[in-house]
């Protein structure tokens, strides 16, 4: 967690570090850098970098530019990282590509702000994420070396310490298709929000890689006056809460079954269900292709930009799965229907949402392997 609101950090919270003499520790950083023309000196390249990398790899942390300490790490004078504001954002370019070059695999979802001090010199607090995609590697142009973060300083990862991260890595990969699967297995048991039948049904789950650390969990109660948050086609809706998290559903008050809904887990993970657009057109036929695919897509952007008010850190992973829909049809727009889909069971190619990915573009393999199924050459909804 960052030490406070890095966006919001002001003078006064700068200060009152000084004033209550808060030592450097494990997720907390002072540097006593001052820039010349906005620039990154290479003497300070180097160990920079490799500070950055280690926070990535341990549990991240804050960097504050322009704090002078003591020899016990305490901090004592706000010096300023010698800029001004009109310089910071050259500055910020120059790390920018420094962090792009030095740093292995792209590290996402620093953030960076300038603390105005007078009217000439500024502070730079960064805050570094603990990184999904670690272990991160500092690259001098020649080789690459792992760092962690270890009480007020870095140390060498070692081979156990880089064992540990590759098979996390590892990991990741495989609870988010277990989680998959899982739920997959429970929505065709009709064991999740209600009675869904057996009609053909589209479900999409976006699953950050947050999501998997103990203890991660969101505020589900800035959901629930939310009027951004609804169902894929429903206009009206129903929510309550239940063992998984918050979860927004319609239904036929004649027959009782769901006809969409969509879940928030505690732990951010939202899975979207939709079996009106895929099953109330006729027999065997869905709803027209390229209509459905937009009112899915303009949902899952949405559900990206709740997620993203709800501070959960990228990467997101996208899948859909369609669920008994073999021998379905889909009308691709001007008459045209689509062959036969031919199994009960279809999973998408994986779309990742990053800090570089936005979450449309994140979707189109995944709508590109959809339409596949259905005999499509690609999506036609990102044309």
């Amino acid at each position: 967690m960052a030490l406070f609101d890095v966006k919001n950090t002001t003078k006064q919270q700068l200060q009152s570090l000084i004033d209550n003499k808060v030592f450097e520790n494990k997720e907390l950083e002072y540097k006593d850098y001052s820039f010349t023309d906005g620039k990154i000196s290479d003497k300070q390249k180097d160990k920079f970098m490799k500070e950055v990398a280690a926070f990535a790899n341990t549990n991240g942390g804050t960097i504050i530019i322009g704090m002078q300490e003591d020899e016990n790490r305490l901090p004592i004078h706000l010096s300023g990282a010698g800029l001004s504001i009109k310089e910071y954002d050259n500055w910020l370019s120059s790390f920018r590509q420094l962090v792009l070059s030095r740093i292995r695999p792209h590290l996402h979802g620093i953030e960076c702000v300038p603390v105005e001090l007078s009217e000439s010199n500024i502070a730079i607090v960064i805050y570094v994420p603990k990184s999904y995609a670690r272990p991160h590697s500092f690259w001098d142009g020649n080789k690459d070396e792992f760092f962690m973060r270890y009480a007020n300083g870095i140390t060498y990862m070692d081979i156990d310490d880089l064992r540990k991260e590759f098979l996390y890595a590892n990991s990741i990969q495989d609870k988010i298709r277990q989680f998959r699967r899982d739920r997959i297995s429970m929505i065709a048991a009709n064991e999740c929000i209600g009675n869904l039948g057996d009609r053909a049904k589209i479900i999409f789950h976006i699953i950050p890689e947050w999501s998997f650390e103990l203890g991660n969990q969101i505020d589900l109660l800035k959901l629930e006056n939310n009027t951004r948050f609804r169902p894929i086609s429903a206009s009206g809706w129903d929510y309550r809460y239940n063992a998984d998290g918050y979860c927004i559903f319609s239904y036929d008050r004649e027959t009782n079954l769901i006809k969409d809904y969509t879940q928030v887990f505690h732990n951010g993970i939202i899975e979207a269900v939709e079996i009106r657009l895929m099953s109330e057109h006729g027999e065997k036929r869905v709803y027209e292709w390229s209509q459905m695919q937009l009112a899915c897509i303009g949902a899952l952007v949405e559900y990206g930009n709740i997620m993203e008010r709800l501070h959960i850190p990228k990467p997101w992973h996208i899948l859909a799965t369609i669920l008994n829909a073999k021998d379905y049809v889909a009308n691709f727009g001007w008459g045209e229907l689509s062959l036969p889909i031919e199994r009960n069971l279809i999973f998408s190619l994986d779309g990742i949402c990053t800090e570089d990915i936005q979450m449309k573009v994140a979707l189109k393999p995944v709508f590109d392997s959809l339409s596949n199924a259905f005999g499509f050459e690609k999506s036609n909804a990102f044309e």
